[in-house]
């Protein structure tokens, strides 16, 4: 009974609400006996079960057909397609078997396909494509089906996502079979190279290149660095299976990127048949160091400096001007511009009008050094004035004249190797030096002195000066004492502004020293003349000529060559600067406390310096370091903002002339390293991030994280441009901090991404990114393991599972359903018991009348 009414089947169920009736019909009939009650429920019963057409419903089971589906795309390696063979699951007599790359084939003689005996090129071994695969079988007769689906999972064309759902009716039942590891294949991979993202140019990095053997035994090669495309490394190796990494040191040249690369070249071709997955590339943002332009007015005057901008990291180009025809570089891209010592004749009006410009615009600028550049007249109510803290001295604008007697010794000796020749050469250039308002004179001196030409001014002397000096005979012995005397008794009578003695001698002199040095220092003290002096060979009075000179405030020079005389006399005749304009004198500097420029160091004490330019420090100027003076603060190093820019003011020299203490100073370094550091344009500050590109299931994708700080609010948005495309997008949000995108990247190549934040109104842009896509991401190549995610979810939707037990007994069933309907015969029935009731009444009452 139980098993029959299990088969009843009710084809309109709703007509059940009509036994909602029954009460009525049991409220009409309330006074009818119990049996007429009874049967009238029982024919209304019959009655709805008919209406609601009930079935006597038959099942038989039938047996579903067998399908292998065999994946013979080339990333299927050989040893694969062997387990395939062998592995004891195979086509029975009955089954279908279907052999699939990008297009689909059934195939009676599988066994020689999968060896590999039949040619693979109907079904597109290139590509691997599982939705055409499935879609062929869906377009076969409805039936059930169980797939035995022998692939890897990875699909380069198509996707079979797009199917999954529509597999619940189909009737099929997926059991995908994977051997327990991938087999070998012969494939050498250089996976990634492992460097930071970002670095500064010049600095060290380690570059990690990660090689993948898939092979069971060692493959022998060439393992090639390239930076930028140049090869920086080439070098046999033996990569053992698996993967292994390989270091090597690298440094960061110009930005602002830089591409490492490392790729595989196998020694015969057979170990590695796949080589277009043999090459990696990462990229590094570049920060270049920053740079500093350096105009030296002398060679080697700007060592110093630059050793020690470049051992504090920056990039210094160092320039010297006194070469002919030697002009300077724009001073575009430099964070700062030094002036060393330069004499403003170096420089156009336009070259300093670009300076100011550049100033101006936000760079910093520094100049150092003596006369050249802090010298009256020089820069004066030039651009590079303008820009400076401090004002330069204005030039004397009255032309002193000069007064010098040539003292020459003529004694005998002088004749040895035509010194006198040489002397009188001398005195013809000084004539040729001086200007016509000046006065010259020379006196000869054996053991009497006697005057060649008298103290006359050089306009009247010019045309008969090398007459009267050509007049000097070698003769007779030394005596120098009478010679000063008489230079001196001439140049009393003199009114000139600057007077000068320069003496010429060979051997030894009479005379007490102390007689020579108190002529002498009076002639400095008192009468406000100098004494030089110049001694010829090796029997000259050195000491006593060198103390003449010290004592008279002069020069000292000693020679061996008279063929040098002309020039020494003429080195004799450069003056000083003006006093108190050039002070040369040891003097301490004195800091003064608060400097922002000097920072932390400007309370500390500084070494002696030995000279210095002075100049007057602008309104509005910082005074940093001072000479002390008791009427006034003379600045040494100044410091102000120029518009948008910085400049600074050091009025000495970093050559050693006046500040060989500082040069042995140990905080020197320190000390410029803040000044640059204070110069140099302010660089934006970002916050800490880290950006990645990927390749993940064949695109690449961007994910960049924000450290540190909120990012609500914040819209990341990236541009793209390589390989003849561009775009633009927006990094969708996927946790605090972390933001990502798949970039469209499709073709092989170089790419550039930029990347930029807009928060709170503010743009900030970060560094630019490289990426190299080494091949394409849809060719045929051997991947890491299986796609097992995909199998899963096909498996799953379908009712199968990966590599079942028992999976030789596993083939699908299909239900037949066979539907007998009872309404007709409901409905006799319902008649015939109707009837009945009639007669049965008839009878009754027939009885009853009888």
């Amino acid at each position: 009974m139980k098993e029959i009414l299990s088969q009843l089947h009710f084809a309109s169920p709703p007509f059940f609400y009509l036994f909602l009736l029954l009460p009525l019909l049991w409220l009409r009939l309330r006074r009818r006996s119990f049996l007429v009650i009874l049967w009238r429920s029982v024919i209304f019963s019959i009655l709805v079960l008919a209406l609601a057409d009930t079935e006597l419903v038959s099942e038989t089971k039938k047996a579903g057909e067998r399908v292998f589906a065999f994946d013979l795309s080339r990333s299927i390696p050989e040893a694969m397609r062997l387990w395939m063979i062998n592995q004891g699951l195979l086509p029975a007599s009955g089954d279908r078997v279907f052999v699939f790359g990008g297009e689909v084939e059934e195939v009676d003689d599988w066994n020689r396909w999968v060896r590999g005996e039949m040619s693979n090129d109907p079904i597109k071994p290139g590509e691997t494509n599982l939705e055409k695969m499935f879609s062929a079988l869906l377009r076969l007769p409805s039936a059930p089906r169980t797939v035995f689906l022998f692939t890897d999972g990875w699909e380069t064309q198509g996707e079979l996502d797009r199917l999954i759902p529509s597999f619940g009716l189909s009737g099929l039942k997926v059991f995908p079979i994977l051997p327990a590891s991938r087999p070998e294949t012969a494939n050498v991979a250089v996976k990634k190279v492992l460097i930071p993202h970002e670095g500064n140019k010049g600095e060290a990095i380690n570059l990690r290149a990660v090689v993948e053997n898939q092979r069971a035994k060692e493959v022998e090669g060439s393992l090639i660095l390239k930076r930028n495309g140049q090869t920086l490394k080439e070098e046999a190796v033996r990569i053992k299976p698996g993967a292994q990494i390989f270091n090597y040191p690298a440094t960061l040249a110009d930005g602002p990127l830089n591409s490492f690369s490392a790729s595989f070249v196998p020694r015969t071709s057979s170990s590695d048949l796949f080589p277009f997955d043999n090459q990696a590339t990462s990229w590094v943002a570049v920060q270049n160091k920053e740079k500093i332009l350096l105009l030296n007015g002398q060679a080697a005057e700007g060592r110093y400096l630059e050793e020690i901008l470049k051992r504090r990291g920056y990039e210094v180009t160092s320039l010297t001007l006194n070469a002919p025809n030697r002009s300077p570089p724009s001073p575009a891209g430099y964070g700062v511009v030094i002036f060393n010592n330069v004499e403003r004749e170096k420089f156009s009006s336009g070259y300093l009008a670009e300076i100011e410009r550049h100033v101006a615009a936000g760079n910093g600028f520094l100049m150092l050094g003596g006369e050249a550049s802090f010298g009256p007249g020089g820069y004066r109510q030039t651009q590079i004035e303008t820009i400076l803290p401090v004002e330069l001295r204005e030039p004397k604008k009255e032309e002193k004249n000069r007064a010098v007697v040539l003292v020459i010794d003529k004694s005998g000796s002088m004749r040895e190797g035509n010194r006198l020749l040489y002397a009188k050469e001398a005195a013809k250039a000084v004539v040729g030096r001086l200007k016509d308002n000046d006065f010259v004179g020379v006196v000869g001196f054996d053991v009497e002195p006697f005057v060649v030409v008298p103290l006359t001014s050089v306009e009247r002397l010019r045309g008969n000066f090398d007459a009267l000096i050509d007049r000097l005979r070698a003769s007779g012995r030394t005596y120098l004492y009478p010679a000063i005397v008489e230079a001196k008794r001439q140049l009393e009578r003199q009114s000139a502004a600057h007077k000068h003695v320069i003496i010429l001698s060979d051997g030894e002199t009479g005379g007490s020293g102390s007689d020579y040095m108190d002529l002498v220092n009076v002639m400095k003290s008192e009468l406000k003349m100098t004494v030089s002096s110049i001694a010829i060979g090796e029997e000259a009075n050195i000491p006593l000529m060198k103390r003449i000179a010290q004592y008279g405030g002069g020069l000292f020079h000693h020679t061996f060559d008279p063929t040098t005389l002309p020039q020494i006399v003429l080195q004799q005749l450069q003056e000083k600067p003006e006093e108190g304009l050039l002070v040369e004198k040891p003097i301490t500097p004195v800091a003064i406390r608060g400097s922002e420029l000097l920072g932390g160091l400007s309370d500390r004490s500084y070494p002696v310096i030995r000279g210095y330019t002075e100049s007057e420090i602008k309104k509005g100027a910082h005074l940093d370091l001072m000479i002390p003076r008791p009427e006034k603060k003379v600045p040494l190093l100044a410091s102000w903002n120029y518009r948008k820019g910085k400049a600074v003011a050091f009025t000495t020299d970093l050559h050693g002339r006046w500040t060989r203490d500082w040069i042995q100073w140990p905080q020197l370094e320190k000390f410029w390293a803040r000044i640059f550091e204070w110069l140099l344009p302010p660089k934006e500050t970002l916050p800490p991030h880290e950006v990645r590109i990927n390749l993940e299931q064949d695109r690449p994708v961007l994910d960049f994280y924000l450290y540190g700080e909120g990012d609500g609010g914040s819209l990341f948005r990236y541009s793209y441009s390589g390989k003849g495309s561009a775009g633009e997008g927006v990094l969708r949000r996927l946790a605090s901090g972390h933001y990502q995108t798949e970039l469209p990247f499709s073709i092989p190549g170089e790419y550039r991404v930029a990347l930029t934040e807009e928060r709170r109104g503010r743009k900030i842009s970060y560094p630019s990114l490289g990426y190299t896509l080494p091949f394409d991401p849809k060719v045929e190549a051997p991947r890491d393991g299986f796609n097992v995610a995909l199998l899963e979810r096909l498996a799953k939707t379908t009712g199968g599972e990966i590599n079942p037990r028992g999976v030789e007994g596993v083939r699908s069933e299909e239900t037949i359903r066979a539907a007998n309907s009872l309404r007709s015969k409901l409905i006799f029935l319902v008649l015939i018991l109707f009837l009945s009731e009639i007669i049965f009444r008839r009878f009754f009452r027939y009885l009853q009348v009888s």
